[in-house]
């Protein structure tokens, strides 16, 4: 029946309370049936006849109070959603999409974020732009070849009077072909554009590692917030099962109405926790979507991460036997200061420019001596000629001297020169570009060792950020278990008059505290350790087997060069 009625697009209705809406039924507002209620109910009475009282006299009311419920997958399937008012007082069932094609686990996310992100795709232009530069800087090492071709037409007088050298109507056309022999600015030229290409790259890694970190840490945000909706959804129906417990309370005329207000004061601000937990998901799945390019809400499923996780370093027990005591933590340390400044591209690029700027300083001071040499030859020839003195010249004598008759070169023209140029004074300007040269390059050397000690200080740090969250997951699950034991010792003297709501509120409170706790130390140790592969320049997300293995074994060989090998143990 009810498949029938979602076939038909027909909303439904029950009152026979939750039972029907799991079963697919629209929504319900039967009342809602609290079985631990009714037990601590039996229980009190039980214990008041054993204290003499008379079971006769005992009320066998047990208020219910009406709850609506909604069933979130027969509305999307039925095409009718309630409004915000009546989705903020119901319990909502399947509220989370199940039918979603879009599958993101923590290592997928972080891999889309690599293919798609659009400020990962410009830098790859600027990439492919700037090897351009390169080949541009080449090209002028490279013979060089120009063709042209010229049509001139001049007076007449001036053409009769140059003896055949010029023709009133010339058309002619030649071609220059040059190559640089040698030049110490073109070749300089050449190798600063290939470091700084190699710069260039360096920095589009750095852009690369920064996304990567971006997309894990969005991610992780999402989870964490889902959690944190989930926690407050709880908290809001533990506070709506106390409401009943005080209305209950009052019927059996041990406690005042003043209880029940306070608690009708507690859902409402409950269902405020509950409505902005919504919105700042919401708001942690579309920045996740803009990392990955996606339409910003476009749902997605999420597969939770943990410590377990394959993907991840910490899934390797072997890990935490190098931090396992100060000694060794303090070891770990230094190596992954070592492999971050390896693997550091802000170094990379640094050291590509202090490549680029000492190979510009050496082309300054071979400037004072150093030529420059270039070949070139040049043919040209005139195609056509017309008018006059286009048929050569004829110098006649006067009489008795016989006439003359002068050699006239041919219409192909052709030269082959080698050059040598070595400027001499050019108003210090060699002077000064080499002082500047130099100065630039030790301004870079400095820059150099300065950001390799805040790399330095952000892995140090990072790490022992690290230290203090991993201890905390477990810290933070046993004052978990401790606050809901306490919470329920407290909710059953409740329940039996003998603590004020004060001491429940208090008690629920540290509950939901250490709930919000214990599930966000997971997700703050996965971010710390992200920093951690961020500082190092090395997300083990991207390694194979062969590389994670790799690593374990310098990691290995660096404690056994200290004296301190675990694996010896």
């Amino acid at each position: 029946m009810v498949a029938g009625l979602i076939q038909r697009k027909l909303p439904s209705f029950s009152l026979l309370g939750r039972l029907e809406v799991e079963r697919g039924i629209f929504a319900s507002a039967g009342p809602a049936f609290n079985i631990t209620r009714l037990a601590r109910r039996v229980g009190l009475y039980v214990q008041r006849i054993l204290h003499g009282e008379e079971a006769g006299k005992l009320s066998v009311r047990f208020p219910r109070r009406e709850q609506l419920t909604i069933n979130m997958a027969t509305a999307r399937a039925i095409n009718v959603f309630p409004n915000w008012r009546v989705l903020e007082q119901a319990d909502l069932l399947n509220e989370e999409l199940e039918d979603v094609d879009r599958k993101l686990s923590l290592a997928s996310a972080v891999r889309e974020a690599i293919a798609e992100n659009l400020d990962l795709a410009a830098a790859s232009k600027e990439v492919a732009a700037g090897a351009e530069n390169v080949g541009l800087a080449r090209s002028t090492l490279l013979p060089q070849l120009d063709i042209s071709a010229q049509g001139v037409v001049i007076d007449k007088d001036r053409a009769e009077a140059s003896f055949g050298s010029q023709a009133e109507g010339t058309i002619s056309g030649s071609a220059t072909l040059s190559q640089v022999l040698y030049s110490e600015p073109a070749w300089a030229n050449l190798s600063i554009q290939e470091d700084l290409q190699s710069a260039l790259e360096q920095e589009r890694e750095q852009l690369r590692l920064d996304i990567t970190l971006d997309a894990a840490t969005a991610y992780l945000n999402v989870l964490r917030a889902k959690t944190f909706q989930r926690i407050q959804k709880d908290n809001l129906n533990l506070t709506r099962s106390n409401l009943d417990l005080a209305q209950l309370r009052v019927a059996i005329g041990s406690a005042g109405r003043q209880e029940v207000f306070r608690w009708e004061s507690e859902v409402a601000s409950s269902r405020i926790d509950v409505i902005a937990a919504n919105a700042q998901r919401d708001q942690a799945e579309i920045a996740l979507n803009q990392l990955l390019h996606r339409p910003l809400e476009e749902p997605f499923i999420t597969a939770e991460a943990g410590l377990e996780d394959s993907a991840l370093l910490t899934s390797d027990q072997r890990l935490f036997t190098y931090t396992g005591n100060p000694w060794y933590f303090e070891v770990f340390r230094d190596f992954m200061v070592q492999e971050g400044v390896a693997a550091s591209p802000e170094l990379k690029q640094l050291d590509a420019a202090i490549a680029a700027q000492e190979r510009a300083l050496t082309s300054a001071n071979n400037a004072f001596w150093a030529p420059t040499i270039a070949l070139q030859g040049d043919v040209t020839n005139i195609f056509s000629r017309s008018g006059a003195g286009s048929s050569g010249s004829t110098f006649t004598l006067p009489p008795p001297l016989p006439s003359l008759s002068f050699p006239t070169a041919d219409d192909l023209n052709w030269n082959v020169a080698l050059r040598l140029s070595l400027p001499i004074f050019n108003g210090a300007e060699r002077f000064v570009a080499r002082t500047q040269a130099r100065e630039a390059l030790a301004q870079l050397r400095l820059e150099r060792e300065a950001t390799e000690e805040r790399i330095e200080q952000r892995i140090r740090t990072a790490i022992h950020q690290a230290g203090v969250s991993y201890p905390a997951i477990r810290w933070s699950r046993a004052a978990d278990t401790a606050s809901h034991k306490n919470l329920e010792l407290v909710t059953d003297a409740y329940s039996r008059g003998a603590v004020d709501i004060i001491r429940l509120i208090d008690a629920q409170n540290a509950a939901l505290i250490a709930s919000l706790a214990e599930e966000n130390a997971v997700y703050d140790f996965l971010i710390d350790f992200m920093n951690i592969q961020r500082t190092v320049g090395t997300f083990d997300i991207f390694m194979s087997k062969e590389e994670r293995e790799a690593w374990f074994g310098r990691l290995e060989s660096y404690f056994e060069k200290v004296g301190a090998s675990p694996g010896r143990r």
